[in-house]
């Protein structure tokens, strides 16, 4: 539903997604059930490790080892002092938070840092030698699991300070009053709007009923003019409605409220003046302040170092050192969810399967999903309203696998340009080399396209083929990661600096004439 009515089917004419749309925009604070967090790998058996605790440095042969029978369970390394796991362990160590050093080719480990600022430095066969590297990461790696964001339901607005955080998406518009602990958004709804064909404009939800849609044309508030080069420009008219709805919904008096403006990575700053504009001299807000949504990211992951990895209607990957972004290795490509879209519609398309397109996991294992027995799932649509006409059940086939594997090889969807893995391996690559190892195991995934089931793993294992063994990566996820810009832009709104971010209209222009001269 994207062009005008003389381009819809005369099975959809008719038909109001409300339903659809409503659950689509539902604020739920139950949290995502992950497949990939708390995934320990297990391992246990006999290693060697320095005879009479001495340590790496003093050179020892192989008469100077001894063996010894460890196992790691839940983020924890237990020492054995038989030669089996017995009931209790003679010593354990916590390994949440440490490093994993590896040489391969002298089979050694040493496991350093952490919590406890644990250091165990051992020998393994050279046959297990990827096996217990891995389990060592995966334990090591637990300190992050619950490293993130959690909202709270029913937060009370903020006691002392009045502010509006205003999320504006390529797809969806977030909005919410600041609360006294972070909470998910308050009004919520597509970034979307329909001009009439006697000039009223109507936003969001509304904008897609039948009587509306048919009688006018689909504008965006920020429209991509040429999303490959970076163009966009801002429809005033459209902006305005978007903010007097979300004011409507929140039940607000603009001249009492800062408003916090949260925007993509890839809007350029000359628009900024722009938006400020709006809500300065417009609307009439007390003070606004604005940011780009990848330290915002971070924030939500309780982080100030790591590499963002937003993916949407387009692909940002940002690496962000101690909450400054290293803006030469940012990468920001024009595909994303639209591709899948597309991609899934042709295949089914094509297989005559139908033309919607739904969420789609992504498989760690490609080709063994691909060839996979069970290989179609049965879609519903009977409890969206639908229309007489409209097929509601049909069976979707490897298409939702085919679909996502543009993300990793873009020649699938047409597209001359490089992996998501090769992309991100990139980016590091072009950050400062002190802080490489760092971003390498700290990469957060966000964005709409990020719930895909599987992503995760997907990513880790497909980095792990165009980055040397010897680094760990690892990316994190936060069930909230669907709202992870909303919920850093609270923690930025409460924070005792925000109030020195502000500006008002009367400093309007030094601020436009200051940021012309620099690269925010």
């Amino acid at each position: 539903m994207n062009g005008t009515a003389a381009e819809e089917s005369n099975v959809l004419k008719d038909w109001d997604p409300k339903v659809l749309l409503k659950s689509l925009y539902e604020i739920s604070y139950e949290p995502r059930v992950e497949t990939k967090r708390n995934r320990f790998i297990p391992m246990e058996g006999h290693i060697e490790v320095p005879a009479d605790e001495v340590t790496k440095a003093d050179g020892l042969d192989n008469e100077g080892w001894m063996k010894q029978y460890i196992r790691n369970k839940e983020g924890r390394l237990q020492i054995f002092a038989t030669h089996y796991a017995g009931e209790a362990p003679a010593q354990e160590l916590i390994l949440s938070g440490a490093d994993v050093d590896a040489n391969k080719d002298e089979r050694t480990l040493t496991i350093h840092g952490g919590r406890e600022h644990v250091k165990y430095y051992c020998r393994v066969p050279s046959a297990l030698f990827d096996k217990w590297r891995q389990s060592f990461l995966s334990h090591c790696a637990s300190s992050q699991i619950d490293a993130y964001v959690k909202p709270i339901p029913r937060a009370f607005q903020h006691l002392t300070e009045r502010v509006l955080i205003l999320e504006l998406g390529s797809s969806s518009i977030r909005a919410g009053v600041l609360t006294t602990e972070p909470s998910l958004p308050q009004s919520f709804f597509p970034s979307i709007a329909v001009r009439t064909d006697d000039g009223k404009i109507i936003v969001g939800e509304d904008a897609y009923k039948p009587e509306i849609r048919h009688n006018g044309h689909f504008v965006r508030p920020i429209q991509a003019i040429d999303p490959s080069v970076e163009r966009y420009s801002i429809d005033k008219e459209v902006l305005e409605a978007v903010i007097l709805k979300v004011i409507k919904d929140l039940r607000i008096e603009p001249f009492k409220y800062k408003v916090l403006l949260s925007i993509p990575q890839n809007i350029p700053s000359v628009l900024i003046g722009e938006l400020l504009s709006i809500c300065l001299n417009d609307i009439k807000f007390q003070g606004a302040a604005i940011t780009r949504q990848p330290s915002l990211i971070l924030y939500a992951y309780d982080v100030t170092t790591g590499v963002v990895v937003d993916i949407g209607e387009r692909l940002n990957i940002v690496p962000v050192i101690d909450g400054y972004v290293v803006e030469s290795a940012i990468a920001s490509i024009p595909y994303g969810s639209q591709q899948m879209g597309d991609s899934l519609r042709n295949s089914l398309s094509a297989s005559n399967k139908g033309l919607y397109s739904f969420q789609s996991p992504i498989p760690e294992d490609y080709q063994k999903e691909e060839k996979g027995e069970n290989r179609e799932t049965r879609i519903s649509l009977d409890s969206f309203d639908t229309t007489p006409g409209m097929t509601t059940r049909f069976d979707i086939d490897n298409s939702r696998f085919l679909c996502t594997e543009g993300l990793f090889k873009p020649k699938k969807w047409g597209l001359d340009t490089k992996g998501l893995h090769q992309l991100i391996h990139e980016a590091i690559l072009q950050s400062p080399i002190d802080s490489r190892r760092v971003l390498y195991r700290n990469i957060y995934l966000a964005g709409g396209a990020s719930l895909m089931p599987g992503l995760a793993e997907k990513l880790e294992q497909e980095l792990s083929t165009v980055v040397p063994n010897t680094i760990h990566t690892q990316v994190n996820i936060s069930p909230w990661r669907y709202n992870a810009a909303y919920l850093g832009a609270q923690i930025v709104a409460s924070a005792s600096t925000f109030e020195d971010s502000c500006i008002s209209a009367d400093k309007l222009p030094k601020f436009i004439a200051q940021l012309q001269a620099s690269s925010f």
